[in-house]
């Protein structure tokens, strides 16, 4: 103990957490493991080019077919350049599309603004789900609170989804009431989202504490309480062998041999770190629900659009 006290604080907890990580990350401990990768936003990398009137004049409308069959097949880069062009008149149907486009690329700010710049009806509920992308439901549900358009169920839709990313599960059976599951575009959407609210009602989070306290016990039971079945026979196989092992090098060497001492000293670091590590996978079981809920629920306020608007 006296080689940790010398060491800052940092170096001894990465001591613990590299243990841990060893034991994580073994083939036992990853056993029928999956995580959830969340979606990636990419930085904007696109200007377009300012509109000269010089040129030509061309109009976004007529090439809103074509932009469309670019990016239902993929080819977002070529929609952009040609949206890019200085030729195009500015208009709506000029700022939704590059909005749609940068959407479709993950460049979700940039596609924020040129969405917000429209008062096209889709341009509305594509910026609602960019918005939520990145973190700002409640402005998003700001920009629906205005519409009275003929999309109202969508419209609830939205809101409903807003409503679960901020953990209100009561007022998202306000607005969910207003569902009637007879538009086969929302239809799915809405019974998804029917059942992650009641997932969110039925949840609770789990103490990172007494995970660490179970795992203090009885190595690995944290992990155990954490969902992480093989994290846990992992912890307790690792910390079980080298205290079996100190114990029987005690009982034939003595305390004070060298035998004894080492896989003692192994087994204090790996025993310390699986408490820690219990404490991390419940931190970690709390993200990932959220993370899954949230995954979710931005999927279903999107998929939709996908059927009526293209």
């Amino acid at each position: 103990m006296l080689a940790f006290e010398s060491l800052p604080a940092q170096q001894v907890r990465g001591v613990f957490s590299f243990a841990d990580s060893l034991m994580r990350n073994s083939r036992i401990g990853r056993a029928g493991k999956q995580h959830f990768t969340p979606v990636t936003v990419k930085p904007s990398l696109w200007t377009p080019q300012d509109h000269d009137a010089s040129l030509a004049p061309r109009y976004a409308s007529d090439e809103r077919d074509f932009v469309y069959y670019l990016i239902n097949r993929n080819l977002t880069q070529d929609a952009l350049v040609l949206l890019a062009q200085p030729s195009l008149v500015p208009s709506d149907t000029l700022s939704f599309l590059r909005g749609l486009a940068l959407f479709d690329d993950l460049q979700l700010e940039a596609a924020d603004r040129w969405l917000s710049a429209s008062s096209l009806e889709p341009a509305l509920f594509y910026d609602v789900v960019a918005k939520a992308h990145l973190g700002y439901p409640a402005q998003a549900q700001q920009r629906l609170e205005s519409y009275s358009g003929r999309r109202s169920e969508l419209a609830s839709l939205q809101m409903a989804g807003l409503d679960l990313l901020q953990g209100d599960v009561e007022k998202y059976g306000s607005h969910a009431s207003t569902f009637t599951y007879s538009d086969f575009n929302l239809t799915e959407s809405e019974r998804a989202l029917d059942n992650v609210a009641k997932s969110v009602a039925s949840h609770r989070d789990k103490s990172p504490l007494a995970a660490a306290l179970f795992s203090t016990l009885l190595p690995g039971a944290g992990q155990l309480y954490a969902g992480n079945t093989g994290e846990a026979f992992s912890a307790f196989l690792t910390v079980g062998a080298l205290a079996g092992i100190t114990a029987v090098n005690w009982h034939k060497y003595g305390f004070k041999s060298w035998h004894t001492i080492v896989p003692g000293a192994i087994g204090s670091v790996f025993y310390i770190g699986n408490i820690y590590g219990a404490y991390v996978s419940v931190d970690i079981y709390n993200q990932e629900f959220k993370d899954e809920t949230s995954a979710m629920v931005l999927y279903h306020i999107h998929i939709p659009l996908r059927s009526i608007y293209r």
